[in-house]
């Protein structure tokens, strides 16, 4: 499994189309899975491969004593994570379409910022990433939930 880490600004075109930075593309597959981040406070996205993907679900679950299929809260949140899930593929120029639905979720316009995030990357509107930098400024690293 790949491990990413830095950050690079980046513009977005009109189509919703935004270059990978060439570190990530030497460690990613030319299919990649685009998802919401599950913070909804300051929303952005998360690019996985699809195996990497996969394994994070099991590992949220596994976090949770493990996905039981009668639970109704278990099936609404595999629902969630399944139902954002969006299949995108690098061009020959090195980008993904991102979909309008997830640019408007990540209120991302005409820069974005990318975030290697150990196994997966991060896209993010600037002014979010900020806001959330800002907000856990000062904040044990290893006291967040």
């Amino acid at each position: 499994m790949s491990r990413f880490g830095g950050n690079t600004s980046h513009p977005m075109d009109g189509k919703g189309r935004v270059s990978l930075p060439s570190k990530y593309r030497r460690e990613l597959p030319d299919d990649l899975v685009v998802v919401r981040s599950p913070d909804r406070q300051f929303p952005s996205l998360w690019v996985y491969s699809d195996e990497a993907f996969s394994e994070w679900v099991d590992e949220l679950f596994e976090s949770r004593g493990g996905f039981k299929a009668n639970s109704a809260s278990d099936n609404a949140l595999k629902r969630r994570l399944y139902g954002s899930r969006e299949a995108v593929t690098v061009d020959q120029a090195g980008r993904i379409l991102v979909p309008l639905a997830l640019r408007q979720y990540a209120s991302l316009g005409k820069s974005v910022v990318m975030v290697g995030v150990d196994n997966h990357i991060e896209i993010w509107d600037a002014d979010v990433l900020a806001r959330s930098d800002e907000a856990y400024d000062g904040v044990e690293v290893f006291d967040l939930p």
